[in-house]
């Protein structure tokens, strides 16, 4: 099991608006470019699911007042747990 294409794209966007930037520690940007990559192949490990669940819970707060439809990126987190916790 793995995103949806739109799921995919909601996840990929957000973590992508908040992590691509050059005040972010370069080994994050690395890891979240594996993590887009896999995402887009349909390659994602459980530890990829686990650390994308890690840095949206992180980045949670910034949801509320950035983003008009918080309820997309709730949806996403739940299947991020999901997949986080399959073997």
């Amino acid at each position: 099991m793995f995103y949806t294409t739109e799921e995919a794209a909601i996840v990929c966007g957000f973590l992508n608006l908040y992590l691509d930037r050059a005040s972010v520690d370069v080994s994050v940007r690395r890891r979240n470019a594996a993590f887009q990559l896999g995402a887009a192949t349909e390659t994602l490990q459980p530890e990829d699911y686990r650390w994308a669940e890690k840095v949206l819970h992180f980045l949670k707060p910034c949801w509320w007042q950035l983003h008009e439809d918080h309820r997309a990126l709730q949806n996403a987190l739940l299947k991020t747990h999901l997949l986080a916790e399959m073997k």
